[in-house]
């Protein structure tokens, strides 16, 4: 593995720890030479944020593999970090559940490194996010030492909900080597509605609303790209219930929809698995709710058709994803114009994924603008991590 072309440098070491006590015990030797830390867990993850700014020691948690309790009565699972989100779900699945994440490229990403980055797909809508079913969680600090949270039980009576600040810190607060989810019966039912969208935007908008109006989707999202532009729909549950919410939108889509060229609805009696590419440059926008439509058509206006990027956003929750097959100059030059008219705007933007020339520029964010709670950010690592041994620099505002 050649970790230069993903971190500007070889690490010194690269330590492989089959237990918590190996973890442990790596972190505080780091801590005590004065050397950083770099988490690695299904590498699905590592060009997302800044260059570290020390590369002494790369600790690959892929060996903590194992489901450690599956309590199926109570509906909790607790893992290890270097589970994979794909075995995760097998091992519910022999147990009729499943936990309602999706997260990118389930077969390599694992547990921790999706928890560290929050990751997740389009059942943002319907599900929430891993903030929704985490419910303990240990980590090692940044001196070495074994910290807990939370707990294996579902009801559980807590101060400060410590597990929560680690969900997307980028592993710059602890070391996760230890996850509880609370988890959840498989639906009896799935329905997919699929709409290849006509050419007029404005009723495929109302279309769009209405259907989320009147519905509860589990995934909800739009997808432009060379293959067409689609509105996707995703049911979970009881057969009536699905059933009644398809033909709610297949009402929608009759009322805004009808007549126009090319418009196609479909309905699959399944989940249709939601395939986020596997992109070198990919960056994500947030806008309000309700203005998610719209931001929708004026990003696949400002992509055009250089290099046949694809466009998500994810209906509800206003976020928009572009992901382009290839990194050359073009496709950059497109990203750095989408940064900066987001800017103008005022809409937040993070880069997800970069090659490494693009993310060591001095002049680029890659959070846009800072989040209001940065400060607060700031405070948390110097606490927590004073010495700057977890993930030195990788994080918003560098942290």
């Amino acid at each position: 593995m050649n970790y230069s072309d993903i971190y500007g440098a070889e690490p010194g070491e690269v330590i492989r720890p089959a237990t918590t006590e190996e973890v442990r015990a790596a972190v505080a030797h780091a801590w005590g030479a004065g050397g950083g830390v770099l988490p690695w867990g299904g590498g699905t993850g590592q060009d997302y944020g800044y260059p570290p700014r020390r590369a002494d020691y790369l600790l690959d948690l892929s060996g903590l593999n194992r489901v450690v309790a599956h309590e199926v009565d109570d509906l909790t699972i607790t893992v290890q970090p270097g589970v994979t989100f794909a075995d995760l779900q097998n091992t519910l699945a022999a147990r009729n559940q499943y936990l309602p994440l999706d997260p990118p490229q389930p077969e390599r990403a694992t547990i921790g490194g999706a928890l560290a980055t929050n990751a997740f797909g389009p059942s943002r809508i319907g599900h929430g996010t891993a903030r929704d079913w985490l419910i303990g969680l240990s980590v090692v600090d940044a001196q070495g030492r074994v910290i807990r949270g939370g707990g294996k039980v579902v009801k559980n009576v807590t101060g400060y909900d410590l597990p929560k600040l680690h969900i997307g810190a980028l592993g710059t607060l602890g070391v996760i080597v230890e996850a509880t989810f609370k988890v959840a019966p498989k639906p009896e039912a799935h329905r997919t509605v699929l709409v290849r969208r006509g050419a007029a935007s404005g009723s495929v908008g109302a279309f769009v609303r209405q259907a989320l109006e009147e519905t509860a989707p589990a995934k909800a999202y739009l997808h432009s790209g060379e293959s067409g532009s689609f509105a996707i729909f995703g049911f979970a549950g009881p057969v009536e219930v699905v059933e009644d919410a398809v033909g709610r939108v297949r009402a929608a889509a009759d009322r805004h929809l009808a007549g126009q060229p090319g418009l196609t609805l479909n309905v699959f009696e399944e989940d249709l698995e939601h395939e986020a590419p596997d992109a070198p440059l990919a960056l994500r926008f947030a806008c309000p709710p309700a203005d998610a439509f719209a931001q929708h058509e004026a990003t696949c206006a400002g992509v055009g058709d250089a290099g046949a990027a694809q466009v998500e956003t994810l209906l509800g929750v206003g976020v928009t994803s572009v992901f382009w097959p290839a990194a050359d100059a073009g496709a950059q030059e497109v990203a750095d114009a989408l940064r900066h008219l987001a800017r103008e705007q005022g809409r937040s933007c993070a880069v997800l994924r970069a090659p490494l020339a693009f993310r060591a520029r001095p002049e680029v964010d890659l959070w846009s603008p800072l989040p209001p709670s940065f400060p607060l950010m700031e405070r948390m690592k110097a606490t927590l991590d004073p010495d700057g041994v977890l993930n030195p620099g990788r994080f918003v505002g560098r942290l």
